[in-house]
């Protein structure tokens, strides 16, 4: 069904939260699951099926190489809450266990925030991001980052995949929220947009500013990540496990359902969580608990 057909009514519900009160902030979460695996890559590979190292993907349910901004936006299904309001693609690269199996979150949360609710625009349709990359290791900032521990909670932040003694293995990866208004992507995936500090103001040269995307996965405690390690590990030389991390956007909000949220959370800086919209309708939950409930770990596509 064309986005512009969905009934917001039916993918929403009655709320006697609209939201968790003010911090100052916009702040806007989702709880999602994962769709599906591939070796594909619509940004950086478009039209060549099977080039990519291995995905995990989440949002769109139809997203392969050959998506585009009209076929993302039009067609799939979606496993964040609210489901086909959000058409979006989000993908990173699979996690492996070593033993010919895929790992799967228990929980992924995005976190759409900013520190301008005033100046925060809505992310345009067909937008493309990628933050991180597929290098062999990163320095540990705000915006890369391994940890241990369960939302909110996070210790023994790493560039590497962290033996957590059988607690909660969290990835985290935010985009940049600076973009130059004109360009959805660039011939780099990179220079159209503009990490800044969150307190600062976007530079002249990427004067939009947008709601900071961040993608947080929740991976099931372990007693052991001997063996473990990311898909795009070791393309760019040798790197500590999990060292490739990153993380790719290709927006396809439906326009109502991201007024909603922009115009309930963000622009009037409330916090919402869960799919709050800052209003009495909230995005459908996922399920009783937000979560994936599932096995965790998959054989090899």
């Amino acid at each position: 069904m064309p986005s512009s057909d969905l009934d917001l009514n039916a993918l929403t519900e009655p709320t006697s939260t609209p939201d968790n009160g003010s911090v100052g902030d916009g702040q806007f979460r989702m709880a999602c699951q994962y769709s599906h695996f591939a070796y594909d890559d619509p940004i950086v590979f478009p039209g060549q099926p099977g080039r990519s190292h291995l995905h995990m993907f989440f949002g769109n349910t139809g997203t392969n190489a050959n998506t585009t901004d009209s076929s993302l936006l039009d067609s799939g299904g979606g496993t964040c809450n609210g489901f086909e309001l959000n058409r979006s693609a989000y993908w990173t690269p699979a996690l492996l266990d070593g033993k010919g199996n895929v790992v799967v979150p228990e929980h992924i949360i995005l976190y759409y925030k900013t520190k301008f609710p005033g100046e925060a625009q809505p992310l345009p349709v067909g937008l493309k991001m990628i933050s991180g990359s597929a290098g062999s290791s990163f320095d540990v900032s705000s915006v890369l980052y391994w940890s241990c521990g369960g939302s909110g909670h996070a210790y023994n932040k790493s560039n590497h995949i962290p033996d957590c003694g059988g607690d909660i293995i969290n990835a985290s990866i935010a985009f940049p929220e600076c973009w130059d208004g004109r360009n959805l992507d660039s011939a780099d995936h990179r220079s159209h947009l503009r990490f800044v500090d969150g307190a600062q103001l976007c530079p002249s040269s990427h004067p939009v500013r947008l709601p900071q995307i961040s993608i947080l996965l929740y991976y099931p405690g372990q007693s052991s990540v001997d063996g473990w390690h990311l898909s795009a590990d070791g393309h760019a030389g040798d790197g500590p496990p999990g060292g490739s991390l990153h993380a790719d956007w290709f927006g396809g909000w439906n326009d109502e359902a991201l007024n909603l949220w922009i115009d309930g959370c963000i622009t009037r800086a409330r916090n919402c969580s869960y799919g709050q919209t800052g209003t009495d309708r909230r995005f459908a939950p996922l399920n009783g608990l937000q979560n994936y409930p599932g096995p965790y770990v998959l054989p090899l596509p």
